[in-house]
């Protein structure tokens, strides 16, 4: 008979190279989408929260607990 070919070598996939620079402001819509999201991070993470957390869970307690009070004696 004849002899089949053999296959092609199995050439790992390269993957795209990435110009990543977080210091470079990128040209794309996604590139500036992330620089802002970046951006709202660092501000976040600097300026911290205004009003405390317990301050926050104590209002949303009195909240919930006035709905279920107007549930119950309604």
């Amino acid at each position: 008979m004849y002899d089949e070919p053999d296959p092609p070598e199995q050439r790992p996939r390269s993957l795209p190279t990435a110009d990543f620079n977080p210091d470079r402001p990128s040209r794309t819509r996604h590139g500036r989408r992330l620089q802002r999201i970046r951006e709202e991070i660092e501000r976040n993470r600097t300026e911290g929260p205004s009003i405390p957390t317990w301050v926050l869970a104590l209002v949303l307690a009195l909240i919930v607990g006035g709905f279920v009070a107007i549930l119950v004696w309604a």
